[in-house]
């Protein structure tokens, strides 16, 4: 495999059903994706904590509770997209409401033992940097970046 250190392989996008038995799925693909990439299992291990604790900020409504409807109506379904882009150099892994039903709490307005901010705290130990993004539309967007060290060329 003959890469460039600046070169973005093909981006991977999950979009999964907005419920935590979902979320696993994410952390599977973060760890495949890791091993494939030969990454030390520290690192891997980091990344799959900050793909789960990164979603789950996405599963909880604004008082706590889990996002839903509590008037007796159906729920629509919702979901939320994960993407990987992934170079040699980084991994950038973004979050996102594809629904715009969900806007994180501002991270200067959280509160402190919230679930969003007990995440979000995991999540800066784990990464480089993590962005919150709030569209237009009203949904929210994570958006995280692990930088790799360069791995020493092992000739066989």
């Amino acid at each position: 495999m003959n890469e460039r250190a600046d070169t973005i392989r093909t981006p991977i996008s999950l979009v999964i059903p907005r419920k935590a038995e979902y979320i696993s799925l994410c952390r599977l693909v973060a760890g495949v994706v890791g091993a494939r990439d030969m990454l030390d299992e520290e690192v891997i291990a980091d990344l799959k904590l900050a793909v789960s604790e990164a979603c789950t900020c996405f599963l909880w409504g604004p008082e706590g509770g889990p996002l839903g409807s509590d008037d007796g109506a159906p729920e629509k379904p919702l979901s939320l997209r994960v993407d990987f882009a992934i170079s040699p150099a980084a991994w950038e892994i973004t979050i996102s409401d594809p629904d715009g039903a969900h806007r994180l709490t501002p991270l200067a307005a959280q509160t402190p033992m919230s679930e969003e901010a007990l995440g979000l705290t995991i999540i800066t130990a784990l990464v480089d940097s993590i962005e919150q993004i709030e569209s237009d539309g009203g949904s929210s967007q994570l958006r995280l970046v692990k930088l790799l060290r360069p791995q020493p060329v092992v000739n066989v």
